[in-house]
């Protein structure tokens, strides 16, 4: 017990020192400098193969891959997380709500360093749903909060901790 309290306490003052660090030595705005240019040049360059997949559009893969996204989506975890604490499954929960929290912290530190933007709409189709949806299709596009999401929920039921 004693050693997974010291480890949450280094891990504590790891995390903390490195936001002193990372802001007194302006290490996100460096990292920005680097990366941004590089991933908007992919961006540019792969409007057009984005463009060729979206010309196989169909009414049904639209709604499919549409309610596929609810279900990696904030709102969706927001609903659905309680209902684990509520039947029951403490465990199952508590671990869920962390690993949700961490990819969606992650995801968004990455986004706010990288700042890279989503392909330009036209020629790129957008398919929106939801008002949040809407408003979540003006930030910033890398990493796509709904893969990073897809990713650790995919990694977590195939490797489920302890």
């Amino acid at each position: 017990m004693e050693s997974t309290a010291l480890c949450q306490g280094l891990t504590l003052c790891g995390i903390v020192s490195w936001i002193v660090m990372s802001s007194c030595l302006g290490v996100t705005q460096k990292l920005r400098s680097l990366l941004q240019p590089l991933v908007s040049h992919h961006v540019n360059n792969g409007t057009p193969t984005i463009v060729q997949i979206q010309k196989y559009q169909h009414g049904f893969l639209d709604a499919l891959f549409s309610a596929l996204s609810c279900v990696v989506s904030v709102p969706f975890y927001t609903a659905f997380l309680p209902l684990l604490f509520w039947s029951g499954h403490v465990k199952l929960a508590r671990q869920m709500t962390l690993l949700m929290a961490f990819c969606d912290y992650l995801g968004n530190c990455t986004k706010d360093v990288i700042s890279a933007p989503r392909p330009c709409c036209p020629p790129v189709r957008r398919i929106a749903t939801t008002k949040d949806e809407e408003e979540n299709a003006l930030e910033f596009g890398l990493p796509s909060s709904h893969t990073l999401n897809t990713v650790c929920l995919s990694g977590y039921l195939i490797f489920p901790l302890a």
